[in-house]
């Protein structure tokens, strides 16, 4: 296809998730904080989403009608608090708060960043990178991009849409999870990742099945987080990230695949970092991410696709792969999506 034609194509792409979807910062660089401070903003985020939630169930209370507004249409109500038509409320409250610490956190440190960052090398029609990068944050001891914020709950609600639908339809919760992860991958590799920046992103996919786990666990399950009294509709639980983030949502740790165009730009960039494999910092959080992460329904959809040849394997985009301090991937070596420090 003519380059022409071929971003043009990207760009009807994009708009298409635009049009069907919430647009977040799409590509964010977890190496940059490596041998930098960072608060945890876990508890300010936690207080963050109850009040927007509790807030929906005032107003739910407050009508006449609330007391027979089914769980779903509570769901419903509370969902727009925290996405809308172009970026999530959430991701920008994040961005923009000076209650969240974040890598870079202004103005000046932001145009650094840009310099310097993994996704530096573009060019003018570079459709998939022209939304803001991400800065990253902290949480229960993961660094992210707050692009993580919007995939949570915004293709979370994707995700979230799509299984009920097939639960509906008679499917299991074990199979109603697993088809909407399947579909949120199709996203990924069409519209939301691969076609329109060159990036296959693991680590969104993550974020997107805990955001359905979240909504899915507001009206369902022996004890979920909606329920209704005399007084009206209440949130019983307290909301934790803690229960949701991994980290696979650092993509330090969890690298995304890069299609060949991107890998070309990002390999040069990537290579600056691997004198930091050395740091003790980098090392140690490496070694607590390796004793956490776990197996998850994300990663063992991506591993099948693997292992048929239809994705490539994620460790060859490592940055280990690229400094020397990691094996040569086999095509017939069992794939494990996690990249372990070395010992």
């Amino acid at each position: 296809m003519h380059p022409i034609l071929r971003n043009l194509t990207l760009v009807a792409l994009v708009l298409c998730a635009v049009m069907s979807t919430t647009v977040t910062a799409l590509e964010s660089d977890q190496y940059y904080t490596w041998g930098r401070e960072l608060s945890d903003s876990t508890d300010v985020l936690n207080a963050k989403v109850r009040l927007e939630i509790d807030r929906v169930l005032d107003v739910v209370n407050s009508k006449k009608s609330g007391q027979g507004v089914s769980c779903e249409r509570v769901v419903e109500r509370i969902v727009p608090r925290f996405r809308k038509f172009i970026f999530t409320d959430i991701e920008l409250w994040a961005v923009n708060s000076s209650l969240v610490a974040r890598i870079p956190a202004t103005a000046e440190e932001e145009l650094e960043f840009r310099k310097v960052f993994l996704y530096r090398n573009t060019h003018a029609l570079d459709v998939g990178t022209k939304v803001p990068p991400s800065p990253t944050i902290e949480m229960h001891g993961v660094r992210m991009g707050t692009d993580k914020l919007a995939h949570f709950f915004s293709e979370g609600w994707m995700y979230y849409k799509w299984y009920r639908k097939y639960r509906k339809s008679g499917a299991s919760v074990e199979d109603a999870e697993r088809r909407a992860i399947r579909r949120g991958i199709r996203w990924e590799r069409l519209i939301l990742g691969s076609a329109s920046s060159g990036v296959f992103s693991i680590g969104d996919l993550e974020a997107n099945y805990q955001g359905l786990r979240f909504l899915a666990g507001l009206c369902e399950g022996d004890s979920p987080a909606l329920q209704r009294s005399e007084a009206g509709w209440r949130y019983v639980r307290a909301f934790d990230f803690r229960d949701y983030v991994s980290p696979a949502w650092d993509e330090s740790y969890q690298p995304p695949i890069f299609g060949k165009r991107r890998w070309k730009k990002v390999r040069p960039a990537l290579a600056d970092y691997c004198p930091m494999l050395h740091d003790p910092q980098v090392i140690r959080q490496r070694a607590e991410y390796a004793r956490r992460d776990r197996d998850s329904p994300t990663k063992r959809e991506v591993r099948k696709l693997v292992e048929a040849g239809k994705l490539r394997d994620p460790r060859l985009f490592a940055l280990d792969a690229q400094c020397g301090t990691a094996e040569a991937v086999e095509p017939e070596t069992p794939v494990d999506l996690t990249v372990r420090p070395r010992s």
